[in-house]
This record gives structure tokens, C-alpha cells and sequence, in this order.
């Protein structure tokens, strides 16, 4: 009897070292931050590092993940503050180019990232860089209760591009599936032109999946958030109770939006809004472009894009694809551009639904919605696209209130 009790106490024992980067002891300052994380780098029994309640810590160097394992970071309500980690140089266009960040995570493990705050970062809040080589099962970052604020470059950064001047299709065989949920991302990008509150980079091979709840995604100098595709891949993006409001302010010869797409070569878009708020941003409020074979699939449910200096919803679909937008409960006024602008370029045609819509006071056209084979054909070669529309109201408009359309037709 005295043997198996000494043999379950050591299993016990045993079990409160395995998976924690120093049992017993919590994450309080910058030592202990940077030894738990080298010594997840060197043990891959290490899933979780665990941080003292409230616990506030300023790093001098940026923390540098490059295990294997997946990890979870327990914030607890600890801020990091990198303020005074890492740096980067700026060219005379106010362009920088760093590898450095508060927290860099060099790997295709699943991370998870819960009630932290990362703030004032030199440089960038949070990366996660994909190793080139990465394959097997797409690499999954969560981040519940996260706050990433006043970083000079980018607030999240997941990088999946293999040329450090993000140009190319060169990258891993893995996609990217990013879930957030009552989170802020606000203040970031201010330190350079092109640096956004969220951005994806997903190149070759993968799609991107995005889920984002509950979180505001403000005042930030770039673009909101960004989802770059290039290569083979989709891009899936649900938001549901997301604000968008006052970002893309920084750079005054190329303003930027509130939520950017781009998916190049063959993918698609599939976008699905409910509850947004989309105000205020210095380009557009919307702005997805698919370039390549593949659809643009827009689904909005009570979304307001209200005083952006561009077009509140601009819908691009280049080369063969279609384009498919169901628009309801939805409001789009006072914008510098068209309310709503969707634009069908080569093969392909547009099917749209729009019920209880509203376009008021934009610069231009309330609803503008154009299928091409050839912009400005004078024959028109291609079967006409339609849109449904139900209990739509167009008041005030620069360019009139009826709907801007060719070759579509109204029913």
C-alpha cells in the first residue's frame, strides 16, 4: 500500500511539470518571460506558459519562439509593454522593413494567445512567421480577450511570405485559420506607411479562414485589417460584432480602408458581415479584390459604412468568376465615393440580392453595379447579371438615385 501511494504521489508530481514552463512559478518580468519561452524552445513537453495575475512586464528585447510544440499563452490581464523592444529603420518614403517584434513566433504550431495586452511595441505586436518549409496541417492562431495597441507597425502580423519585402507568390504548403474573439486592435501602425491593425499574408499553397467576434479594430494608420492571398487559396472571413471605424489615416498619398481582401491567381472570397459598424475610414469602408479564376462571395446583415472617404462596399472581380452579394438591413451614407460599388470584369456575371437597403448622401452613386468582358465595350458579348431588390431607399446621392447599372438586370 505504501508503494502505490509513493507511486501516485510521484505521478502526481510528475504531472504538475509536464506542459508548464516552470511549475509552480508564474511569468512576472522580463527574465522570467524569456526563460519560459527558451525553455519551450529546447522542450517540447511545454504547452503553456503561464503569467502572474496583472502582472506588468517591459521587455528590452523581443521574445522569440521557435518550438514545434503547440503553445498557449495564459495572460491572465499581464501586459507586455515593448516600448523598448526591437527597432527598425526608415527609407525616405516612410517605408521600414524588420524582423523584429514584442512577441516573434518562427513556427507552424497552433498558438493560442489568451487575456494578454500587448502595448506601445517599436515595432511589431504580435508575429507569427511560417516556416517555408511547413506542411501538413494549417497552422491555427486563437486569440481570446487580447488587446494589441499603439504598436508603430503591425498590431498581429501572420506571415506566411517568404520574401522579407512581401512581394511574390513564394511560401508554405499550409493555409492559415485565425480566430479572435473579444479582442481590441487599436493606435497600431503609426510608425510607417503600410502597417495595419491585423494583417495575413498567406502565400502558395492554403487558404486563409478568419472568425473574429465581439473586438474593435480602430484608429489604425494602415489598413484595419488586411487578408492578403496570393497563389492557390481561398479566403473565408466572418466577422459578427465587429467595429471598423477610423483606421488607414497614416499615409496621406495612399489613404487606406477599414477591412481590405486581396486574393490573387485561382481562390475565392467568401465574406460573411453581421452586426458591423464600418465608419470613417480614409479609403474605403470595404475593399475586396479577386484577381484570377475564382468567385467574390459578399453575405451583409445590419452593416453600416457611414462617412468613409472611398466607396462603403467596393466588390472587384477580375478574369474568370462571378460575383454573389446578399445585402440586407444594411446602410451606406455619407461616403466620398459610391455606397455600394460592385464591378464584374471578364468572365463572369453578378447575382445580387438587396432588401431593406439604404444609400444616402454619397458622393456619387447610392448603388453602382457594372459587368464587363471588356471595360467600356460599345457590344455587349456576356448573359446580363440581376439584381433582386426589395424595400430600397436612395435619397440624396451626388449622382442621382436610381441604380447605376450595365448589363445587369433590375427585378
Amino acid at each position: 500500500m505504501i508503494m502505490k501511494s509513493s507511486i501516485l504521489n510521484l505521478a502526481i508530481v510528475s504531472a504538475m511539470f509536464t506542459g508548464s514552463a516552470i511549475a509552480g512559478t508564474k511569468v512576472y518580468d522580463e527574465v522570467s518571460l524569456q526563460t519560459a519561452i527558451a525553455n519551450a524552445n529546447v522542450d517540447s513537453s511545454i504547452e503553456k506558459i503561464i503569467f502572474a495575475k496583472n502582472a506588468h512586464i517591459k521587455l528590452t528585447a523581443p521574445v522569440i519562439y521557435t518550438g514545434t510544440q503547440d503553445l498557449t499563452l495564459l495572460g491572465r490581464g499581464a501586459l507586455i509593454d515593448g516600448s523598448s523592444a526591437g527597432s527598425f529603420e526608415l527609407d525616405a518614403d516612410l517605408t521600414a522593413v524588420t524582423e523584429d517584434g514584442t512577441l516573434v513566433f518562427n513556427t507552424a504550431a497552433d498558438l493560442s494567445f489568451k487575456k494578454l495586452t500587448v502595448a506601445n511595441s517599436a515595432t511589431r505586436g504580435i508575429v507569427v512567421n511560417i516556416p517555408v518549409d511547413a506542411s501538413g496541417d494549417d497552422i491555427s492562431v486563437s486569440l481570446q480577450n487580447v488587446h494589441i495597441i499603439d504598436s508603430a507597425l503591425y498590431g498581429l502580423h501572420i506571415d506566411d511570405n517568404a520574401d522579407e519585402f512581401d512581394d511574390g507568390v513564394s511560401g508554405s504548403a499550409i493555409g492559415i485559420d485565425l480566430r479572435i474573439n473579444n479582442s481590441s486592435f487599436t493606435g497600431n501602425g503609426t510608425g510607417a506607411i503600410d502597417f495595419d491593425g491585423i494583417r495575413v499574408d498567406e502565400r502558395a499553397e492554403g487558404d486563409i479562414e478568419a472568425f473574429i467576434t465581439n473586438t474593435k479594430i480602430d484608429r489604425n494608420g494602415g489598413d484595419g485589417i488586411e487578408l492578403d492571398e496570393a497563389g492557390e487559396g481561398d479566403v473565408d472571413a466572418s466577422m459578427i460584432n465587429v467595429s471598423l471605424n477610423n483606421n488607414g489615416f497614416y499615409n496621406e498619398a495612399d489613404l487606406d480602408d477599414g477591412f481590405d481582401i486581396d486574393e490573387a491567381d485561382n481562390g475565392s472570397i467568401n465574406v460573411k458581415l453581421v452586426r458591423l459598424t464600418v465608419n470613417s475610414n480614409m479609403d474605403e469602408g470595404l475593399d475586396f479584390d479577386e484577381a484570377g479564376e475564382g468567385d467574390v462571395e459578399v453575405t451583409l446583415r445590419r452593416v453600416e459604412a457611414i462617412n468613409n472617404a472611398g466607396e462603403g462596399l467596393k466588390v472587384d472581380e477580375e478574369d474568370a468568376g462571378d460575383i454573389e452579394a446578399r445585402l440586407k438591413q444594411v446602410k451606406f451614407a455619407n461616403n466620398g465615393d459610391d455606397g455600394i460599388q460592385l464591378t464584374e470584369l471578364g468572365e463572369g456575371k453578378i447575382e445580387a440580392s438587396l432588401n431593406q437597403v439604404k444609400a444616402i448622401a454619397n458622393d456619387k452613386y447610392g448603388i453602382k453595379m457594372e459587368q464587363w468582358f471588356e471595360e467600356d465595350e460599345a457590344v455587349l458579348i456576356e448573359e446580363p447579371g440581376s439584381v433582386k431588390v426589395k424595400n430600397i431607399y436612395l435619397s440624396d446621392n451626388g449622382k442621382g438615385d436610381d441604380i447605376k447599372i450595365n448589363n445587369i438586370i433590375v427585378k
